[in-house]
């Protein structure tokens, strides 16, 4: 086992899970990786595009390929994950069994406020319906997984500061 554990960031979409995975990551010296940007790159393909070529089902199986090749590779640090990743096959189990896992929390306004100026094509939300209806419907299927993680941490309360017990738990740094 390395004295180093990943943190995998989930949550919904418009979270920030991206956004802080970098800045603590780089407060904190340690690799960083984006989940769906590792498989667009591998597959080099957009997320979108991959949606479209194997369907949302297809697709999670290609994000559980990856993450299962993460999670058994050496690099450890932090992890954005699609906001689906814990939520479909042992996704969540594999990342509490390697390393922490902490819960982006937010409600339907604060998420929708980050996404109104949002360039990335997100597949889920191109619905062609109400934003405010798919967001919410979404939160409701994925609070039961998200909410397993080993931390919640509040979106309007997050700093670097917030993550100082995790990445000391991670990298057994004191």
């Amino acid at each position: 086992m390395p004295a180093t554990k990943s943190i995998f960031l989930i949550g919904m979409p418009g979270v920030g899970k991206t956004y802080w995975g970098k800045k603590i990551a780089q407060a904190y010296g340690l690799p960083f990786i984006d989940l769906d940007s590792l498989i667009a790159e591998c597959e080099q393909a957009t997320i979108p595009e991959l949606f479209a070529q194997y369907g949302e089902i297809g697709f999670r199986q290609k994000e559980h390929e990856y993450l299962k090749k993460l999670v058994e590779g050496t690099e450890n640090g932090i992890v954005a994950c699609g906001g689906g990743t814990p939520c479909f096959g042992d996704n969540l189990q594999l990342m509490k069994e390697n390393g922490f896992v902490a819960y982006l929390e937010a409600d339907t306004l604060y998420l929708l406020n980050n996404l109104k100026n949002d360039t990335q094509v997100r597949p889920l939300l191109q619905t062609g319906s109400d934003l405010v209806a798919t967001l919410e419907e979404m939160l409701n299927a994925r609070k039961s997984f998200y909410e397993q993680a080993h931390y919640i941490l509040h979106a309007k309360d997050i700093s670097i500061s917030t993550f100082a017990e995790m990445i000391s738990l991670c990298t057994n740094r004191q």
